[in-house]
């Protein structure tokens, strides 16, 4: 369900005001939209907050896309004001990572799959050479791959894929 125009603009106006914050703070169904942003990981969500829900609410990003098109948004973001020191985009890169970034793990590289799997880099090589052996086609034979974490795997299931996706998602 789209807002309504009316809405559209009171939310640009009062962010142009400075008074977003106070606007959201007015929703009901912002802490639960905090919560659950929060409870995917709470140690970069911290970084998150300041940086994204600034002008956005939670529910303006807790989807998934491919890493490449998150690195999209950000560089939009930035174009459009969006500040933080580099420790801080560190953790908002990695928050989106971990918790919301589709991987084709068939096609992904070393660094992508260390990223979003949690595996270090001789982990991520192993993955790629088992891939080239015969292409992984569930979430189990990933976790046969001596050094990925099982409730890893588990954990980011729904956001594997194992054909090629599009770079825009």
């Amino acid at each position: 369900m789209r807002p309504a125009p009316v809405l559209t603009f009171l939310a640009s106006f009062l962010a142009l005001a400075g008074l977003a914050n106070f606007a959201r703070a007015q929703d009901p169904d912002l802490a639960a939209l905090n919560t659950k942003a929060s409870s995917l990981d709470a140690q970069d969500y911290q970084f998150v907050q300041p940086v994204c829900t600034r002008c956005h609410s939670p529910e303006m990003f807790l989807h998934s896309r491919t890493w490449s098109g998150w690195k999209g948004i950000f560089d939009q973001m930035s174009g459009y004001g969006a500040a933080a020191t580099p420790e801080q985009w560190d953790h908002v890169h990695k928050y989106f990572q971990h918790s919301l970034t589709l991987i084709d793990v068939n096609h992904a590289d070393e660094d992508e799959l260390s990223a979003v799997l949690g595996v270090d880099e001789k982990t991520a090589i192993a993955i790629v050479q088992r891939r080239t052996d015969r292409p992984f086609k569930t979430a189990a034979d990933l976790e046969a791959v001596p050094g990925v974490d099982k409730e890893r795997i588990e954990g980011v299931a729904p956001r594997l894929l194992f054909d090629r996706l599009p770079e825009d998602q």
